[in-house]
C-alpha cells in the first residue's frame, strides 16, 4: 500500500472518531450547590418525597413505576447505613401516622388532599431530620421526521494488484496481493422518525425543623434513541453519589 493511502484511510479514521461523539445527539447539565457551612452531619433519617411536575408524559402506571425506582435508591444499604443515614417513604410515613393518629391517613389523599398533605409535612418535621424532594420535572419523548437522503461514505475495498519488487540484487520479480484502498460508496437512508428522550430530575434537601434548603441537584438530559428509563437509573445513581458525598463533608 502506497503512503498515500496509508495518509488518506488515517485522516477518514481520525474523522470518524471526531464525529462519533456529534452522532450520538445527547446532551447533559449538571448544576449543584450546597448550603455552605450548614451540618449535614446532623441529618440522620431523610424523608424521600418523589413528586411530579405538570405537563410530565407519565401516566399512573407508570408515576408509580418512577416513585419505586426513587424509593429504592434512596433506602437502606451499606454505604448509607456506614454514614448513619436512613430513609423513610412516604407510605412508610403514613403508616406510622395511621398508627400513632388511630385514623386512615391514606384515604385523606383523595377525601381530603390538603389535610393529608398537611400531615405527612408534620409528621415527616416530626419523624425525621430532613426531606429529600424528588422532583420529575421532565420526561417524555419528541418525534421528528427524517425524509429519505442519499449518503456518501468511505469504506475499504479489497483489491488483487501485481506489483513489481527489486531486491538488493537488481533482480525485478512480480509479486502478487491483497490490498486494502479506500473507495466511496452510496447508500440510501429511508425516510424515518426519530425519537429523542428528554428526561429532568430536581433534588432538593430540606432542613425538616428549619425548612432551610441545604442542598441542591438538577440533572438533565436529552438524547436519541436511547430509553428515558435508563436515564432515570443512571440520574438516580449520580444523585445517590452526590448526596453520600453531601454527607461526609
Amino acid at each position: 500500500m502506497t503512503k498515500y493511502w496509508k495518509r488518506y484511510i488515517g485522516v477518514t479514521v481520525l474523522l470518524l472518531i471526531f464525529l462519533l461523539p456529534a452522532a450520538a445527539g445527547a446532551e447533559e447539565r449538571k448544576d449543584e450547590w450546597q448550603q455552605t457551612g450548614y451540618s449535614f452531619a446532623t441529618i440522620k433519617s431523610v424523608f424521600v418525597e418523589p413528586v411530579f411536575a405538570e405537563g410530565v408524559q407519565a401516566d399512573d402506571l407508570t408515576q408509580r413505576i418512577l416513585r419505586d425506582k426513587v424509593n429504592a435508591t434512596f433506602s437502606r444499604n451499606l454505604k448509607f447505613a456506614r454514614l448513619n443515614l436512613s430513609f423513610m417513604t412516604q407510605d412508610e410515613l403514613v403508616k406510622r401516622l395511621s398508627k400513632t393518629r388511630g385514623e386512615d391517613v391514606a384515604a385523606l389523599a383523595t377525601a381530603d388532599p390538603a389535610r393529608y398533605q398537611q400531615l405527612v409535612q408534620e409528621g415527616a418535621a416530626f419523624y425525621c431530620d430532613a426531606i429529600l424532594q424528588v422532583r420529575f420535572a421532565v420526561y417524555g419523548d419528541t418525534s421528528r421526521h427524517i425524509a429519505e437522503k442519499m449518503e456518501t461514505y468511505m469504506t475499504t475495498k479489497e483489491v488483487y494488484l501485481n506489483r513489481v519488487v527489486t531486491d538488493s540484487n537488481g533482480h525485478q520479480t512480480t509479486v502478487n496481493e491483497w490490498v486494502s484502498v479506500p473507495v466511496s460508496e452510496v447508500r440510501v437512508i429511508p425516510e424515518h422518525d426519530e425519537v429523542t428522550s428528554h428526561t429532568a430530575l430536581e433534588f432538593e434537601l430540606t432542613d425538616a425543623k428549619t425548612k432551610q434548603l441545604v442542598w441542591k441537584m438538577v440533572d438533565s438530559r436529552d438524547a436519541v434513541d436511547k430509553e428515558k428509563d435508563g436515564m432515570i437509573g443512571r440520574i438516580l445513581k449520580r444523585a445517590a453519589e452526590r448526596l453520600e458525598a453531601v454527607k461526609k463533608s
